[in-house]
């Protein structure tokens, strides 16, 4: 997945929550174990140096690197059982000459012929005791095995007040680093496993078919304070509160109202014809809003003064009745059986210009009737007394009845949801249209988050209201 850097910088604000909440989790949890759990530690050091004076031993050797040579050899000298035996000999404390390996480091001083024995423990006393009997036998040791060694303290060992650590303050930055970096690969991650509809522009980038409409999301538009006041039901709520959410309410419709004018424009040059215009407007999977963007859609070009005809072809669930306030029967199933005519299944609605047929009664044999001649001719008559007929039926990847209806039609408009409909079944969606040879008109993206286009219109909104 290619990112460019507005994308990277919009994928980080998206998940900020994510980002802060795991940052401030690793920090707190390095700072409570490094504060709280760990036992402090205690360092204590000698330094030794080494005489490199060996006239038997420099021949084609300078001096520094015959002195680093034997450093090196005298560590490993001191890396020894016999060394760490002796130690706890000496001191008589409860180690095991495992366990003092582990707590001990020796390595040269900036490649000198300095070396340095450190103790690390957690009782700053046996860190002394240790390194003080490294400091004393040490030497000894060395010069047991080679007679002409001169080692001498450069830096003897002093009592560790202090302990060196953990380093709260540097573990916590740690920790907030491993949170931060923790939550940019689970968000990329994210971002590669999740195939959600995520804004317009990526839909744009992954199809080359165009958006039609983008509907906001009014959800972000009131507050959690103001939602928690709507639903109390004993608050008594301010003339300012009551102000407040009317405005919220105009300003919801007045962008709501906008965004489907802007798709009936563009619909308009989709379609360009001066005979009736007939338009599925259908979804790859349901509760993407395929209903609403018809009924909002018919409603739009009826304002237009064009005649519209609303046919609900979803006739397994169908619901526009509901919204106008209508009868279910007689409907589309009526007419298509041949128990009624189109007189009789043809509705009015509260709007100028808008006409519904409503699903009408439940029938056996729905894709078969979708499918049917009765169908082919019905919109056959209708188109002679409409300008425009919209039809709604169910998502073409559950049922193949938007399949039969795309052959009638001029074309089809796919509604899809930002964060709920997946590219996948966009993909399925497109090829059953593609094969049926069904002409795509564009897409419709509803709850498009308000960042996306929909700020222009908040400005004219203001603009267009304020009190002068």
């Amino acid at each position: 997945m290619e990112l460019s850097i507005k994308e990277i910088i919009d994928l980080i604000y998206k998940r900020l929550k994510l980002i802060l909440l795991l940052t401030f989790i690793g920090a707190g949890v390095l700072f409570t174990i490094n504060k709280y759990v760990r036992k402090p530690i205690y360092t204590a050091s000698v330094q030794l140096y080494v005489n490199p004076n060996d006239g038997s031993s420099t021949a084609g050797l300078n001096e520094l690197n015959y002195a680093q040579k034997v450093v090196a050899t005298y560590i490993n000298l001191l890396r020894t059982n016999t060394f760490y035996s002796r130690v706890l000999e000496e001191t008589g404390l409860d180690y095991t000459e495992q366990q003092l390996r582990a707590m001990t480091n020796i390595q040269t001083v900036n490649n000198t012929e300095i070396f340095q024995i450190s103790v690390y423990s957690n009782d700053a006393s046996d860190s002394y005791q240790l390194v003080e009997a490294m400091q004393y036998i040490a030497p000894q040791l060395i010069s047991n095995i080679k007679d002409n060694a001169k080692i001498s303290v450069v830096d003897p060992v002093v009592f560790p007040e202090q302990p060196s650590g953990p380093n709260i303050i540097l573990n916590t930055v740690l920790g907030a680093m491993s949170g931060f970096f923790l939550a940019i690969i689970l968000s990329f991650l994210w971002e590669l496993i999740n195939v959600k509809v995520k804004s317009k522009e990526e839909l744009i980038k992954r199809y080359d078919i165009p958006i039609l409409g983008v509907i906001p999301n009014f959800d972000g538009m009131i507050s959690n304070k103001q939602r928690l006041l709507q639903k109390l039901p004993l608050v008594k709520k301010t003339r300012a509160n009551y102000q407040l959410y009317q405005m919220t309410d105009q300003k919801s419709n007045f962008i709501i109202t906008e965004a489907y004018k802007s798709l009936r424009t563009n619909l308009l040059y989709a379609i360009r014809k001066k005979s009736c215009k007939k338009i599925l407007i259908n979804s790859p999977t349901p509760e993407e809003g395929k209903s609403t963007t018809c009924t909002n859609i018919a409603v739009a070009i009826a304002q237009t003064g064009a005649r519209v005809l609303l046919i609900d072809c979803d006739i397994r669930r169908g619901r526009l009745h509901r919204v106008f306030n209508l009868k279910s029967t007689p409907g589309l199933t009526n007419i298509l059986g041949g128990m009624k005519t189109e007189n009789e299944v043809i509705q009015y609605t509260s709007y100028d210009n808008l006409n519904v047929i409503t699903s009408g009664s439940v029938a056996p044999n729905p894709t078969e009737l979708l499918a049917s001649f009765h169908m082919e001719e019905l919109i056959k008559n209708l188109e002679k007394n409409y300008d425009y007929i919209i039809l709604d039926s169910a998502p073409v990847n559950l049922v193949s009845d938007a399949l039969s209806l795309a052959k009638l039609v001029d074309g089809v408009l796919v509604v899809v949801r930002e964060n709920t409909t997946t590219y996948p079944n966009i993909d399925t969606a497109l090829d059953k249209y593609e094969l049926i040879e069904g002409r795509v008109l564009g897409f419709v993206l509803n709850g498009a988050s308000l960042m996306q286009g929909s700020n222009s219109k908040s400005k004219y909104y203001y603009y267009h209201n304020k009190d002068d």
